[in-house]
């Protein structure tokens, strides 16, 4: 058993911080001696533990409230459910990196900012990678989903700079015939860059290319847009015509 001068003392958190989580019911200790002292004992450390990490996090106490009081893990259920919320907030992170990044080459490629792109981004901020994806659940499951999560973030910055390259140029000649020796050249390019990413998985791609036919709004495929969408379209359809 802890004393709350003891708990505080060994864990860094001010006896301050430790009454206010009593007043407000977030960790209440477990007993008290015969004086009326405070005494914590291992699962209020843990529920402390667990606290900490959420707070780190980004949750609200509100937040961290609801979240702790709604399970009964034992403290190995605890731990891997804050390895779980932690690699949630690495991929959330990551994505976010690679979305200003994104926004970064474009504006350097195209000299303007995607307003519509900043907003999806500050709503990341306060959101889950998965939710982001749901609006592609009808085309993407979610194994798709997490591989795309996955090579999204073993992307480098070389990477990236070629992907925003290869679309850049797409819609800087949108307007060019589709069956021209040049639009063919900027539709393989970009296929070139998409095998890059996601490899030789043809179900990958054709769900993919599914989802993108009925792109929505956003930063899951960013850059790409409609009008890109459609110019690869007709370079496709061009291409099987003349075969």
């Amino acid at each position: 058993m802890y004393t709350i001068g003891k708990l505080s003392k060994n864990t860094g958190v001010t006896v301050r911080t430790l009454d206010y989580y009593d007043e407000i019911g977030l960790i209440n200790p477990s007993s008290k001696t015969d004086g009326g002292h405070r005494l914590y004992n291992e699962d209020d450390v843990m529920r402390l533990e667990r606290v900490l990490a959420l707070k780190y996090m980004g949750f609200s106490l509100e937040q961290i409230k609801d979240i702790v009081n709604s399970s009964t893990s034992t403290w190995q259920q605890s731990i891997q459910q804050q390895l779980e919320m932690i690699r949630r907030e690495q991929e959330r992170l990551k994505m976010l990196e690679q979305a200003l990044t994104g926004v970064s080459f474009s504006i350097e490629f195209e000299g303007e900012i995607n307003w519509s792109i900043i907003f999806n981004i500050i709503q990341l901020y306060q959101q889950d990678v998965e939710d982001i994806f749901q609006q592609y659940k009808d085309y993407l499951n979610n194994d798709e989903m997490r591989k795309i999560i996955e090579m999204d973030a073993q992307m480098s910055k070389e990477d990236m700079k070629e992907w925003m390259e290869a679309i850049s140029d797409i819609k800087n000649n949108l307007e060019i015939d589709p069956g021209s020796e040049k639009a063919q050249h900027l539709v393989k390019r970009w296929l070139n860059q998409v095998e890059k990413m996601f490899g030789n998985d043809e179900e990958l791609l054709g769900d993919m290319w599914n989802a993108l036919q009925n792109l929505k709004e956003g930063i899951v495929f960013y850059p790409m847009d409609k009008d890109v969408i459609h110019f690869i379209e007709r370079v496709f359809l061009t291409k099987e015509e003349l075969k």
